[in-house]
């Protein structure tokens, strides 16, 4: 069966009722550049690049050095990278499934690889322990890692999408399209040295599912740790206009603070909250990562 797939596919749709691998396919495949007679285009350089890559012509008549990008022709990797920890047993910023938001984003990226005859594998877990499956390229494979994450659903330890990465660089050796599914947890120096080993050798792209915004819901009412619902953030504390300013303000610099690290690596980066924008938004990505670094 593939339940949880089909849902999916439904969604990929435009107005004209055609499949969105049709609308998507031209920037599917420019996300894998890889070496081969096929010249594609340039971008800027990004430490970690291959020296032997640079042009050198377009580089003396540009301010920064440029970077030959090819068309690869050979079966390529996707690896979805999920957190499937207790952290998303809750609700996104909109109030929408961050479990089932998740979900959606890797069978939609998973399905336009498994359109074009890619392989797909599935990395996921939480502070504890990964998981990685093996990778093969059908729609019945697709399914089943999708119903992986909808399996880890009541898990008890919290998440830590680092663990995961850092299994990826201990390894993982082939080159891969990595698609990082992760929430607002914030990024930080060890995360950062993670990230830059990634993308010497990995594409890589990340999709952040929002958190919900518990400055804004009623005192009391907002779960601070989704392993234990009935605890809520004090009523002493959510009442105070200027306490409820401050936590706003550093959720803000936690957020901006992803943004920016994510930019300063080279990393196309979306952020969603809504089941309704994910196919605007996953287009979004694959652009952002065509066009490279700004």
């Amino acid at each position: 069966m593939t339940v949880l797939l089909n849902r999916i596919k439904a969604r990929m749709t435009i107005h004209a009722h055609r499949r969105t691998r049709r609308l998507l396919d031209g920037d599917y495949s420019s996300v894998f550049h890889g070496h081969s007679l096929d010249f594609d285009d340039l971008r800027d350089y990004i430490p970690g690049d291959e020296i032997r890559d640079i042009d050198w012509k377009a580089t003396a008549r540009h301010s920064e050095p440029l970077v030959k990008r090819y068309v690869a022709h050979r079966r390529h990797i996707l690896g979805l990278v999920v957190d499937t920890s207790r952290n998303f047993d809750a609700v996104t910023s909109a109030g929408a499934d961050k479990r089932h938001l998740a979900i959606l984003m890797a069978g939609m990226v998973g399905y336009l690889a498994v359109r074009h005859a890619d392989d797909v594998m599935l990395i996921h877990g939480n502070a504890d322990h990964t998981t990685a499956s093996p990778r093969k390229g059908s729609e019945a494979h697709l399914e089943h890692l999708l119903q992986q994450i909808l399996a880890e659903s009541g898990s008890t330890s919290p998440g830590s999408i680092n663990t995961q990465l850092q299994w990826i660089t201990s390894h993982i050796n082939h080159r891969m399209l990595l698609v990082v599914i992760s929430d607002q947890a914030p990024l930080g120096p060890e995360a950062e040295a993670t990230i830059r080993r990634l993308r010497a050798q990995h594409e890589v792209l990340w999709i952040t599912i929002t958190d919900a915004d518990l400055a804004g819901l009623p005192a009391a009412s907002a779960p601070f740790d989704v392993a234990r619902p009935e605890h809520g953030l004090p009523t002493s504390v959510m009442t105070k206009p200027e306490v409820r300013q401050e936590f706003a303000l550093a959720e803000a610099a936690r957020r901006q603070q992803r943004i920016d690290l994510l930019a300063k690596l080279g990393i196309a980066h979306i952020e969603i909250d809504h089941p309704k924008s994910a196919l605007g938004r996953l287009h979004t990505l694959l652009l952002r990562h065509r066009r490279g670094p700004r």
